[in-house]
């Protein structure tokens, strides 16, 4: 007999799931609002203080940045998808301005992702990429 964990298990993604921005979309979609919220501060907070206290390393600053990215995007599209059934739909100038809060965090979110990404290789491969060493 096994003990029920308390940890709900992670749902499975297939490959045909779409791009990695519809698995993190999908992913955001499933979080509360109090999640995103924690994700967008906490990351913007770490990033952040990360900068503040060693600026040279806005390299591990880049991970918090991507979560926080996350968490902007997740609360955006949240607020933006929100209709109460009666009411009017919110105002055009709204509308624009999560839209743009949208793509301003995918653009930082990538952009951040990216610099992970390639900054990893740099502390695994250090300078010298490339079959010939140099």
């Amino acid at each position: 007999m096994t003990t029920p964990s308390p940890i709900p298990p992670i749902p499975a993604v297939h490959p045909s799931s779409g791009t990695v921005f519809d698995i993190i979309a999908a992913w955001a979609r499933r979080a509360t609002r109090r999640r995103l919220a924690t994700w967008a501060i906490g990351g913007a907070l770490d990033a952040a203080g990360i900068v503040a206290v060693r600026p040279g390393w806005w390299l591990a600053a880049a991970p918090f940045a991507c979560i926080a990215a996350v968490g902007v995007w997740g609360l955006a599209a949240r607020e933006a998808s929100a209709t109460v059934p009666g009411a009017e739909p919110p105002p055009a100038w709204r509308r624009r301005g999560l839209s743009v809060v949208r793509i301003a965090a995918v653009a930082v979110g990538t952009a951040a992702a990216v610099a992970s990404f390639y900054g990893a290789l740099w502390l695994v491969f250090g300078t010298r990429w490339g079959p010939s060493g140099g």
